[in-house]
């Protein structure tokens, strides 16, 4: 590992230590988030010298054959409170996915200098709170794009209110959204005809993949979808007519279980702008998550 010194003037009283300490041998002496609580304890680490990971450099991943132009902060074209999500660097490297993401907003920029978001609410937060010199993961969504870039917390601001400063993005990744993007999930839904509830294991704007321990109908015949999805943490109701598609059972754990495609039709624009953003919202919380 590259290790560089630390003064011990650069360790503040009373606040989370922003890096792992190293004694000369590259043994951890200290972890990050450790709490210094008086001066004493500080004037210890000068009796050897104490060493920390120098920070690196932000890296692009990029396919073999990425001849994509450089995306800038401004091709974005975001807005105060545009919410993200961020990731820590080191958990997404342990666990290989975003499932552990926090959801935040901007509150501004500073062109090459800074960019400024909401501390997540503190119930996200349990067990692995921000501290500076972190390197975080951003997610988000604007228009018909996602992107994606790393950063570092700079500086925690706590008074008059929480918010974090962010390294300025250098190295943005974006892609746009195909039209049939599909998530999976597990949606408890109503054919409304006839009050059958089903489970609704995958999910697009142009239809659906649902499960049902009763037969809906004929294929090419047409039914009422009825279900409630969360967008932005609100909670919207659809009602959309659908074609039945061909059907497959299955047996699973003595019940028979139908497995079953249906195709949306007559959707209304405000059900395809909630079903987008839904997918949209998904896709960038957990990408894991996408078919």
């Amino acid at each position: 590992m590259n290790l560089i010194p630390v003064q011990a003037a650069e360790i503040t009283i009373g606040r989370p230590l922003p890096w792992d300490l190293f004694d000369q041998a590259h043994q951890q002496i200290q972890q990050r988030g450790y709490v210094f609580k008086t001066m004493d304890e500080v004037k210890q680490l000068e009796e050897t010298p104490i060493f920390r990971i120098q920070k690196p450099e932000l890296k692009r991943t990029e396919s073999a054959n990425d001849s994509t132009e450089k995306i800038r902060f401004e091709d974005m074209h975001l807005k105060v409170g545009h919410k993200m999500y961020l990731t820590l660097a080191a958990y997404a490297q342990k666990h290989g996915d975003s499932s552990n993401s926090f959801a935040t907003s901007m509150i501004g920029y500073v062109p090459d200098s800074t960019l400024i978001v909401t501390m997540p609410a503190s119930g996200q937060l349990a067990g692995a709170p921000f501290v500076e010199g972190d390197q975080i993961n951003v997610r988000l969504i604007a228009g018909q794009n996602a992107y994606k870039f790393s950063a570092y917390v700079d500086k925690i601001i706590k008074v008059p209110f929480k918010f974090l400063h962010l390294s300025f993005p250098q190295n943005i990744q974006g892609q746009s959204f195909r039209k049939s993007r599909r998530i999976k999930c597990n949606y408890q839904a109503t054919i409304s005809e006839e009050s059958i509830p089903i489970n609704i294991m995958d999910l697009s704007i142009y239809g659906a993949g649902i499960n049902s321990t009763l037969p809906l109908g004929t294929p090419g015949s047409v039914v009422t979808l009825s279900f409630t999805i969360s967008v932005d943490d609100k909670e919207i109701p659809l009602s959309i007519k659908a074609i039945i598609k061909p059907a497959k059972k299955n047996n699973r754990k003595d019940q028979k279980i139908i497995s079953l495609g249906l195709e949306f039709t007559e959707m209304k624009p405000d059900q395809v702008f909630a079903l987008r953003h839904l997918i949209y919202q998904e896709i960038v919380e957990h990408p894991e998550n996408e078919i």
